[in-house]
């Protein structure tokens, strides 16, 4: 089993005038699963995982694997590796089979090997029958999943995935979520989005960074504990409304129109007190204190969550 660790590891940009600490004094550990790093855009998270595959060197601290620090290892630890950044790169007039044969030869894969990994790759991902059509007539879903293959070419111990849903539609999330799922089992998965439903219902542990720092880490049931009785529902006028979501952090917002939002939903969030212009909203409040005399606790999903570390 393959175990990576991340001891106080750190990342500066700039001279110490203009100082940007990317990542700040971050402690890890990961063996076999799925683990979601979650955080808003600028939280650290892409500069963590290019020093994790290599591509930066920290300013402090190391990294290691199996206990043997990955500089020393050189490329048996590239080989470890299975790479799937933001920005993925590809030859556009390449058909699907010609790329994966030439990233294939990029990792010294032999060709019948190569033959073999890339039938059972485009088999997994759903483009057996497009595996000779041109990378440009391909969807964004469907260069993900290429980019999936790509990474999965050299049957990695690790795979370190960025913003792997990023423009995806719905459909295709779902798709590669499952995908990120089934690949969890025997081997290291470390998936980075600010997307939280990329990782709500599949990661067996969750990170979340703010400002280059982790700020919390533990299963979805730990990550959860400490937020249980700080969500909250209430349906209000819209003037309310507006001003409950300038004080506190507000995880759903739903308007109605109408003199009443409907007996079944009273009976779901409490009381409701009628406006004159017939127009109300329900809120989902994340808050440590009641946020308003109607409001009702409701339990706390990964989103709640989130929100509730950010505030």
């Amino acid at each position: 089993m393959c175990r990576l660790e991340v001891t106080e590891l750190e990342k500066t940009y700039g001279n110490k005038k203009q100082e940007k600490r990317a990542v700040q004094c971050l402690t890890a550990e990961f063996g076999h699963g799925v683990y979601g790093l979650l955080g808003e855009n600028g939280a650290g998270k892409t500069t963590l995982m290019r020093m994790i595959v290599g591509i930066l060197k920290p300013t402090q601290g190391q990294i290691t694997c199996d206990g043997v620090p990955i500089g020393q290892l050189g490329g048996t630890y590239r080989n470890l590796l299975g790479y799937l950044p933001q920005d993925f790169g590809y030859y556009k007039e390449f058909s699907a089979v010609r790329f994966l044969n030439y990233i294939a030869a990029l990792k010294a894969i032999s060709p019948h090997a190569a033959k073999v990994r890339i039938d059972r790759l485009l088999e997994m991902v759903g483009l057996t029958e497009e595996r000779n059509k041109k990378l440009k007539t391909f969807s964004g879903g469907m260069l993900r999943r290429i980019g999936i293959a790509q990474a999965l070419l050299n049957e990695p111990k690790i795979l370190i995935l960025d913003e792997p849903t990023a423009g995806l539609d719905p459909r295709e999330r779902v798709r590669f979520r499952n995908i990120i799922s089934a690949l969890g089992k025997n081997r290291i998965v470390i998936l980075s989005t600010h997307i939280v439903s990329d990782v709500e219902y599949i990661a067996d542990k969750i990170l979340i960074m703010k400002h280059g720092q982790l700020i919390q880490s533990g299963t979805p049931t730990q990550i959860l504990e400490p937020v249980a009785g700080c969500v909250w529902n209430c349906v209000v006028p819209a003037k309310t409304a507006d001003e409950l979501n300038a004080a506190y952090a507000v995880s759903n917002l739903r308007n109605y129109i109408g003199s009443d939002p409907g007996k079944n939903q009273k009976e779901h969030i409490g009381s409701v007190q009628e406006t004159g212009n017939g127009e109300w909203v329900e809120l989902r409040i994340v808050s440590r204190d009641k946020p308003h005399p109607d409001a009702v606790a409701v339990e706390p999903v990964l989103e709640d969550a989130y929100l509730y570390y950010y505030i």
